[in-house]
């Protein structure tokens, strides 16, 4: 399934931030409701906006 974050998919940012929601969840501290491309790229994609100074 197509996601509209692909550009950020296998970044170092997607790379961590993906870790940091799998540990997450593993460890019992978040519940995903949402396909895990769809959060990591929402983030990814905010994260990438501040980095450039983009709003």
């Amino acid at each position: 399934m197509s996601h509209p974050y692909k550009q950020f998919e296998n970044t170092p940012l997607w790379n961590i931030v993906n870790k940091a929601i799998e540990d997450l969840v593993e460890n019992d501290d978040i519940e995903e409701k949402t396909q895990r491309e769809y959060i990591v790229g929402y983030i990814s994609k905010l994260l990438n906006e501040l980095n450039t100074g983009r709003d």
